[in-house]
């Protein structure tokens, strides 16, 4: 996305559909807000690469993440499907 205010738009389309969204502008390729490092994105960070970091925080909420127990049958799959249906949504828009 260009600017913030398309990101902020962008957040804005998604919260429409019922979703909770926000948006965080994170300076320094995540170096100042580590958890954002914790994507597997960084490396694009650390290339030069502008990138749009969509999370639903797992790793906060999901003791399995990223770990052996990391399995399907451990996701909240409703909670992923309203993040997708909240992306389509949003991302609609731009195209």
């Amino acid at each position: 996305l260009p600017t913030i205010l398309d990101l902020r738009h962008l957040a804005r389309r998604i919260r429409q559909v019922g979703i909770p969204c926000q948006c965080l502008p994170i300076p320094s390729r995540g170096v100042i807000v580590r958890e954002t490092r914790l994507s597997d994105h960084a490396p694009f960070w650390d290339q030069g690469y502008r990138a749009l970091m969509v999370t639903d925080t797992a790793f906060l909420r999901n003791p399995h993440y990223h770990q052996p127990s990391d399995r399907i049958d451990t996701l909240d799959l409703d909670f992923l499907t309203g993040v997708c249906r909240g992306l389509i949504a949003g991302i609609g828009n731009l195209v």
